[in-house]
């Protein structure tokens, strides 16, 4: 559990992440709530019923609390989205989301991972 002086001392979370401020404002209003992500080592701990700090990462001042719901693992993105409704993630097609993923995440670290769905929650 984790707490930071910065923040709201009432507030307890597992985790922390950041998203860009786009995708931020769209789980912050409820438009998104799936986020994706490679499944590596940190993912591998999160576990639902986890509260994580969310970030937006163009102004860390900026930030919600959600709870993991559910976590949708697949070998990559095409299986995951057999699961899942894309939409949910905050892209229209696979075509997109490649498009932006792999700015932040080399394809062969994706081709290495699994990739998760976390269902996520805003609660605060």
């Amino acid at each position: 559990m984790t707490k930071d002086k910065n923040i709201q001392s009432d507030i307890t979370y597992q985790f922390t992440m950041s998203v860009r401020h786009k995708y931020f404002e769209m789980i912050k209003s409820g438009q998104k709530d799936i986020e994706l992500r490679a499944y590596d080592d940190k993912r591998k701990k999160v576990k639902i019923g986890d509260k994580f700090l969310l970030f937006d990462a163009e102004n860390t001042d900026e930030y919600i609390i959600c709870e993991v719901l559910n976590m949708h693992v697949a070998p990559d993105f095409e299986n995951l989205f057999k699961k899942i409704d894309i939409k949910r993630s905050g892209f229209q097609n696979i075509d997109e989301l490649m498009n932006i993923i792999t700015k932040f995440v080399s394809r062969e670290e994706l081709n290495r991972e699994h990739v998760v769905g976390m269902e996520i929650k805003r609660i605060r």
